[in-house]
């Protein structure tokens, strides 16, 4: 049974639930047997693709909220599988540059998996749907408490586009991602002015929407979404290596986006 989602529960008071979804490096060694990369183009790919310390700038800011939100961690690479992708890849945009749910190539369009890939659905059995899962869970246990839920989708990138990006998008200290039915309009100023210290912000540049469970997903605006996007020059000091004070800073922002929401919805 493979390793499970790292949940932290909330307070009942509050609404919300921060998902970090792609902040691990982990691979297990049966899915890394299956990568076409050797051990030092892997480390390269993985110094691209993962959200370095997101998991601690979540973690910074549990100590400085009135009220704890669910924190929902993927303990997984995204390597591994991508829990934010449409599990079907005839819907799943990024599946194009093969980065749907199962990746077959890396950020720069090299083959990383064999296509197609005939492991992709037990991978999704054993990874994507449990993790899924527990997101949902996690919504549907903050609407029963509170009777909204607001997801913060925590992410962050790098200062140069993958080969896959347009190389021409804005790629500003905070990029906030929105959705038209699940961000209203407070949720979106909330992102923003929590930020602040950052400077220089843009809306859905260079990644646009926001993660909401399948089950709410464009029809139940009890849920409401908004993804916070850190340019990672902003608080690290090379691809795997955090600054404490800025991942500290960065999370007492956080928990006043956390407060605000619960302010606001509660």
């Amino acid at each position: 049974m493979p390793g499970t989602t790292v949940i932290t529960p909330a307070d009942q008071e509050s609404p919300v639930v921060v998902h970090v979804p792609h902040s691990s490096r982990t691979i297990p060694p049966q899915i890394r047997a299956d990568l076409l990369l050797d051990d030092a183009a892997l480390a390269a790919e993985l110094d691209e693709a993962t959200d370095t310390a997101t998991a601690d700038i979540a973690a910074a800011a549990l100590a400085h909220v009135r009220y704890r939100p669910t924190l929902v961690v993927n303990p997984f690479s995204r390597l591994v599988v991508d829990p934010e992708r449409f599990p079907d890849d005839t819907q799943e945009p990024a599946a194009a540059f093969g980065r749907g749910a199962v990746y077959t190539r890396t950020c720069g369009g090299a083959p990383l998996r064999a296509e197609p890939y005939p492991q992709a659905g037990a991978l999704l059995e054993s990874y994507f749907r449990p993790h899924a899962d527990a997101v949902t869970d996690a919504v549907a246990g903050r609407l029963a408490a509170c009777g909204r839920a607001v997801v913060i989708d925590l992410h962050s990138y790098p200062v140069l586009p993958s080969g896959f990006e347009d190389p021409a998008a804005a790629r500003p200290a905070l990029c906030v991602g929105t959705d038209p039915v699940h961000t209203p309009d407070w949720l979106e100023t909330a992102a923003r002015g929590s930020f602040a210290s950052l400077g220089e912000t843009g809306i859905n540049t260079p990644y646009a929407g926001t993660y909401v469970p399948l089950r709410w997903y464009g029809q139940d605006r009890r849920v409401s979404s908004v993804m916070i996007e850190l340019r990672r020059d902003t608080y690290l000091t090379d691809p795997r290596t955090p600054d404490p004070a800025r991942v500290e800073e960065l999370g007492r922002a956080l928990a006043t986006l956390v407060d605000t929401i619960t302010d606001r919805v509660c």
